[in-house]
């Protein structure tokens, strides 16, 4: 707006709107009680947004992925937030719902093999490094940041996100975020994110590695607090199929 002197003006709605996410493989059926929408796979994939009324509320309704394969994003004016948020609590009573927090969020994401912008990134990242091309449209006629990523498409990777676990069982000194990624001396990236995933039962984490560490299979060495060696192996995601590799 400032730099193209366009005629609108923004206005900044977070503080009216209360949003709050359900999920898991019952959300459908607790939120359907309490609307009359379709909100079956065909009327509202993933990615997808309808307008309808929850509990009596104008809302917006958003598939989303982030925490689990089937979620929901729903945002309503803040003065209804309490009301829509009992609504959906005493719908799901039945079912065993509870509240989750950014604790369980973050761990639920990393199952899902999400990473998190400003957290696994940071403003030196770019998305060939964070296996985020599939989100780009190369082939739009213009949008900003299209020329300077053209440019950077056609250099040589630098780093690259992968998904990694530790051994299966493993019980020594937990890495944390931040510590370095190791080869002969040299430091070729670190650990973003990291925790033991009780559902899983591995310890899972993202970490930026040389590009010639970031095949599927590919091993690498994380230096932990105390300047032992850990050994990370890398993984596809999302991180559930480690779950039917190791028969359980």
């Amino acid at each position: 707006v400032q730099v193209w002197g366009l005629q609108v003006t923004l206005v900044n709605l977070t503080g009216a709107i209360a949003a709050m996410t359900l999920a898991g493989p019952k959300s459908r059926e607790i939120l359907s009680s309490l609307t009359n929408a379709d909100l079956s796979e065909v009327s509202l994939p993933d990615g997808n947004m309808i307008e309808a009324e929850i509990a009596g509320v104008n809302a917006k309704v958003m598939r989303v992925s982030f925490v689990a394969d089937l979620a929901f994003e729903i945002h309503v004016p803040y003065k209804a937030g309490l009301h829509v948020w009992k609504q959906i609590m005493a719908a799901g009573q039945a079912h065993g719902i509870r509240p989750f927090g950014t604790d369980a969020q973050r761990l639920l994401r990393l199952e899902m093999g999400h990473h998190l912008i400003s957290h696994d990134t940071d403003g030196l990242t770019n998305p060939f490094e964070a296996h985020s091309e599939a989100l780009l449209k190369m082939d739009k006629p213009f949008f900003i940041g299209q020329r300077s990523l053209k440019i950077i498409a056609k250099k040589k990777l630098n780093k690259k996100l992968v998904n990694f676990v530790l051994e299966k069982g493993y019980a020594r000194e937990m890495p944390n975020e931040c510590n370095l990624v190791i080869d002969n001396g040299n430091i070729k990236g670190r650990v973003t994110s990291i925790a033991y995933s009780r559902y899983l039962d591995r310890v899972i984490g993202f970490a930026f590695v040389a590009p010639e560490q970031g095949s599927v299979g590919s091993t690498f060495s994380i230096r932990t607090d105390s300047g032992a060696m850990v050994e990370a192996t890398v993984v596809e995601a999302p991180f559930f199929h480690l779950l039917d590799k190791d028969g359980e």
